[in-house]
């Protein structure tokens, strides 16, 4: 097999494995649906939607959670971790040698165990292993992110496919800043961690559309220039 023809195939893979993360977002509100008390996206944790025990949470406050169907949410979790760190594996041939390279898909490959750990280890079942994946997710993940912009411009010359990544990393790194110290910026906790939280996700959705896309046109015209865009 030649070396376009194996590039294009880790592109697909990587693109389909990318792409799944839009499970994440199906499972949020039909896990969401079971809750018989009422669920706030500006006050609620996606995490509540994994909490395995109908108790106040955290422990002594006014705030009741009760997630029937946290099997799901956790199994969601756990599933996005591992198709993040699996399509890393198979699109580091499709980008450009280097150090921007190496460390984009290190970032983004340390969130991929960072969402293991959320899901195996649920906000009230062990809340110290929860959290450092979760940081993992946060930090490294949208870091990641926004360096894989980069390696996208540097590699294909897709600006602004690569600006988008690049500004939904920084975003959701500022976000996390935000939600770490305190200041929710008028959308409540729940609203600033989503916006932590949801852009490593859609940019990997985007990043996987462009990578099924490229890998057609490798395998179709090897040869074809890159272009800008």
């Amino acid at each position: 097999m030649s070396g376009p023809a194996r590039t294009a195939i880790g592109m697909r893979a990587a693109a389909i494995l990318w792409l799944s993360s839009v499970q994440f977002f199906i499972m949020q509100p039909i896990v969401q649906s079971a809750w018989t008390t009422p669920f706030s996206l500006t006050q609620n944790f996606i995490s509540d939607l994994g909490n395995t025990a109908c108790a106040p949470y955290p422990l002594g406050s006014a705030s009741y959670v009760c997630s029937p169907w946290h099997l799901g949410m956790n199994t969601s979790f756990v599933l996005l971790g591992i198709t993040i760190l699996m399509g890393v594996v198979r699109a580091r041939a499709a980008f450009r040698p280097g150090f921007l390279r190496e460390i984009a898909l290190l970032l983004l490959a340390l969130a991929g165990p960072g969402y293991v750990a959320v899901g195996l280890y649920p906000e009230n079942v062990d809340i110290t292993p929860h959290k450092i994946g979760a940081g993992f997710v946060f930090v490294s993940g949208n870091l990641g992110l926004a360096l894989l912009g980069f390696a996208i411009q540097q590699t294909f010359q897709r600006t602004r496919l690569a600006t988008s990544l690049a500004v939904l990393g920084v975003a959701g790194f500022i976000a996390t800043v935000l939600l770490v110290t305190g200041r929710y910026m008028g959308i409540g906790i729940g609203g600033i961690e989503r916006v932590a939280a949801y852009p490593l996700p859609v940019g990997l959705i985007m990043a996987g559309y462009f990578l099924w896309r490229r890998g057609h046109v490798t395998a179709t015209h090897p040869s074809t220039p890159r272009r800008s865009g």
